[in-house]
């Protein structure tokens, strides 16, 4: 047991330390080779392949990042993800018994620690080892799986068994838990073999699992890394970039191999203050503590920029979009932290070099990623929007600054989470702000907070046997008959089988009645049908019919909505992945992932490519296969509604065109959804913009419609519908002339009455008063009018009378030195003709519908200036 941190561990040699870095020293293979030669990054990965191949481990491509197979997560963080929920727990056959994977991971929660610590990154390789026991098959477990790493460990890479120290601890991570054996060399973390014995339980216990996981764990950078003993990891994973970015400056070699020795013991997660080990760091390398940082944070800068490109190479190809929620906030924080980084640091490089380095270099392994799509383009978008918010967050900063606000940590990491401004920005207007080690793990904290989601309310159908979904037996099938098994409420009926769909993947309920009795809602849960109805069904046996013409529209519009989610893949690029729909009676919405808004060209480019579809009469073809077959033949593709559970998926394919796992009613082909036509389109949120559209019946509505609006301004204006839109132009060019025109007239007259009223003044105890009403000024002109009178000790008040009352009051530095507020009164007198207003002390204004009560308003603001004045 280790004297330091308590934990127990093995060794062939007596020790008293374990081999974290913090209880033996630090990293002890710097500018040393332990293994039996330097590996690459990639041969690395190649010696493990060839070393598992004895025991029949079947090598596996890398799933994508973003887990859409799985709700619980929304990146891949640990190889073990592939296999949860359904692997794991038993439900579905693994690829293989033993498999070995090179699983890109994503942890965004070390971004304080990459380019310091030397092993840490947002994204990176996790060597996975997998194997599943099951009840039926026995393949390998504790015993086998050490001596398996052990045998690769010394044989395949080379470590000598006395450099080797095995750890004992418990992981838990998916719902899932077991012991582990962490092994370490040199006050390096190699890898960690867990045995995932146990699933927990809602209420805290758990249970064992009916299949046993070998889930062992390694970030295949780090071998590398051991191999070779460069000062840095980052070093031996992306040589060509990081010898591309040392021309922009970053530490001398000799000061970082001196560093490199106990950057491992500067981890964010590991320690809740940093500031004493940074103290001893610079004592055992003799630097002042603060040079330390400088030095270290400048060249941090430069393995910040490596790995943070990567991550997004690889997130964006897999298609991830920057944005303001879910995981694509933390792909904007770490490309802005990018260009952070370049500006503070004065660093003269353009990212999009860093990813074409990465594409030849990474591009290699992953060929996939060479096909880059539209990622320049985004980069040119977010660009964009990260520059408006810098300008932005000036202002912000600016005139917080002239509040003489405060600007501790947590309204550091609050201004960064809620408005994108960095301390770099704060700094700029001279403020001494400290930045906590873990500055970007509290942001991410903070939004994942603000982010939680509460749950709907659930009916409890526990011991209630799923219902029979007739709607998936006959689907052209109007009337049925079934037997009541359970009332949960008395307008709250579950039957045996039903034709009745219920409201799910965006696609409402149908309607009709049960024994004559309209069905008002249909809810689905655990596999349960819950019908609700407009009032009591009585009896045991139940006659059901649904609404034919209602199913009719709804599949066409479920299946229209795989129809334009094709078209936007093929028009807008593969990035493009469902983010939500609906499918109701009158139209239909599909929310697609997409970095912009749509343009008018791109949107009829969409509509005409999803009508070639219809028009091809494919057949709609659904079928149901175990989930792994489905994954292997479709790809992770078939996730676009979000995960779907369940061993067997029903997949509905357009052809190869469009093949989704879904569970919504169809049409038998394309043809028979009719003419698609896009009604709207609109940039809901960040990374996801949303398509309206009709088809059929509603689509020729539609069409119509606007035939319609064009013939009566063709009939309106006299000319042919053709040059509606020339005409159109001319008239809106002739308004603009008379918009200028008008407020120059009003100006005018704004001056002229101005010069009227300046004289006008009379005196209201220590100020003066100038009021005046209007019939036909509206509430611009009086704003305009109001500024320009009160001067100095000048109060003003002036109303209109046009359509309804509008007051504007005004008053002078003096007048509000003496106790004028503008907002106060204008408060009063709204009130007085029925509506509100308010302001500053300088300028408010409001107003109300009793023009009867004009006159009164004047009165009534004498009174209330001579009130304000003498209080």
């Amino acid at each position: 047991m280790c004297k330091k941190c308590g934990k127990s561990f093995w060794a062939i040699q007596p020790r008293d330390f374990c081999d974290e870095p913090a209880c033996s020293g630090g990293y002890r293979f710097i500018n040393q080779t332990i293994t039996k030669r330097k590996f690459g990054y990639k041969e690395a990965w190649d010696v493990y392949v060839d070393a598992f191949k004895k025991w029949d481990y079947v090598p596996l491509d890398r799933y994508p990042v973003v887990c859409r197979w799985y709700d619980a997560l929304y990146f891949v963080t640990a190889g073990i993800n592939d296999f949860q929920p359904y692997v794991v727990s038993g439900e579905v056959e693994p690829p293989a018994d033993a498999v070995i994977e090179p699983q890109f991971c994503l942890r965004f929660q070390d971004i304080d620690s990459v380019g310091i610590t030397g092993r840490h990154y947002t994204g990176f390789i996790m060597v996975g080892q997998h194997v599943f026991n099951t009840t039926d098959k026995y393949v390998y477990f504790k015993e086998e799986g050490i001596a398996q790493i052990y045998e690769f460990l010394t044989n395949g890479l080379g470590i000598s068994p006395h450099e080797l120290y095995f750890h004992e601890d418990v992981w838990a991570g998916g719902g899932n838990f077991g012991p582990s054996m962490e092994f370490f060399s040199r006050g390096l973390e190699l890898g960690n073999q867990v045995y995932m014995q146990y699933q927990s339980l809602p209420d805290g216990s758990y249970k064992e699992l009916q299949t046993q996981v070998i889930d062992m764990g390694a970030g295949l950078e780090r071998w590398s890394w051991l191999s070779q003993g460069t000062p840095m990891s980052y070093d031996t994973v992306f040589p060509s970039v990081m010898k591309y970015l040392y021309k922009y400056g970053g530490a001398p070699p000799e000061f970082w191999s001196k560093f490199a020795r106990y950057a491992g013991l500067l981890s964010v997660d590991e320690m809740e203050n940093l500031s004493p080990i940074w103290n001893d760091v610079a004592s055992y390398i003799g630097i002042e503590p603060h040079n330390l940082k400088e030095e270290v944070y400048r060249t941090r800068s430069l393995y910040a920029l490596g790995d943070h490109t990567r991550t997004l190479l690889v997130a964006l190809h897999d298609g991830a979009l920057p944005s303001n929620v879910g995981g694509g906030y933390n792909l904007r924080n770490i490309l802005r932290r990018c260009w952070s980084l370049i500006d503070e640091y004065d660093i003269d490089v353009e990212l999009e070099d860093l990813f074409k380095l990465h594409i030849d270099e990474f591009g290699k392994w992953f060929t996939e990623l060479r096909d880059y799509g539209s990622l320049f383009e985004i980069l040119q978008i977010e660009r964009r929007r990260y520059d408006e918010t810098m300008r932005k967050s000036r202002d912000i900063v600016r005139r917080m600054t002239q509040r003489n606000e405060k600007f501790d940590v947590n309204k550091l990491v609050e201004l960064y989470d809620s408005h994108g401004i960095s301390p770099a920005v704060i700094r700029e207007f001279g403020h001494s702000v400290t930045i906590p080690d873990d500055f970007y793990h509290q942001v991410q904290m903070r939004h994942e907070k603000q982010e939680a989601k509460v749950d709907r309310a659930k009916y409890d159908v526990t011991g209630i046997r799923p219902t029979k979904m007739l709607y998936y037996e006959k689907p052209a099938a109007t009337k049925f008959t079934a037997k009541a098994i359970k009332r949960i409420a008395p307008t709250k009926i579950i039957l045996d089988k039903t034709l009745f769909y219920p409201s799910s993947g965006g696609q409402v309920h149908d309607t009709g009645t049960l024994n004559g009795v309209k069905v008002l809602e249909v809810i689905k849960e655990d596999g349960v049908i819950i019908h609700i109805t407009e009032k009591p069904i009585e009896g045991d046996v139940v006659e059901g019919i649904i609404d034919a013409e209602l199913r009719k529209v709804l599949s066409e519009h479920h299946t229209a909505t795989h129809i334009v989610n094709y078209a936007a893949r093929k028009v807008l690029g593969e990035h493009i992945w469902q983010a939500g729909a609906e499918k109701t009676p009158e139209k239909a919405r599909l929310d697609i992932t997409h970095y912009d808004s749509l343009s008018f060209d791109q949107l009829q480019e969409i509509e005409r490519a999803a009508n070639e579809l219809v028009k091809r009469n494919i057949p709609v073809r659904i079928m149901e296969m175990p989930r792994g077959e489905a994954e292997s033949r479709y790809s992770m593709r078939i996730y676009q509604g979000g995960a779907v559970p369940g061993k067997v998926l029903r997949i509905v394919g357009i052809g190869e065109y469009e093949v989704e796992a879904c569970g919504g009613t169809h049409t038998k082909s394309t043809s028979e959804v009719g003419f698609i036509k896009i009604t709207s389109s609109e940039r809901i949120q960040d990374g996801v913009v949303r398509l309206e559209f009709v088809v059929g019946e509603n689509a020729m509505k539609e069409i119509q419609h606007h035939e319609r609006i064009l013939k009566e301004l063709s009939d309106m204006w006299g000319v042919s519908r053709d040059d509606v839109p020339k005409t159109a132009k001319k008239f809106f060019e002739e308004w603009k002339w008379l918009k200028k025109e008008n407020a120059r007239l009003k100006e005018e007259l704004a001056k002229a009455r101005i010069s009227d009223m300046a004289n006008s003044a009379r005196k209201v105890d220590d100020v003066r008063l100038i009021s005046r009403t209007f019939a036909d000024a509206d509430i611009e002109e009086l704003i305009k009018m109001a500024p320009l009178l009160a001067k100095e000790d000048v109060v003003v008040i002036l109303a209109s009378s046009k359509d309804d009352v509008k007051i504007v009051v005004s008053a002078g530095p003096v007048a509000v030195k003496r106790g004028i507020d503008s907002g106060a009164i204008v408060r009063e007198l709204s009130k007085m003709v029925g509506g509100g207003g308010g302001g500053r002390p300088e300028l408010a204004q409001g107003g109300g519908p009793k023009v009867e009560r004009l006159d009164e308003v004047l009165e009534k603001g004498v009174d209330l200036v001579k009130k304000a004045i003498n209080s």
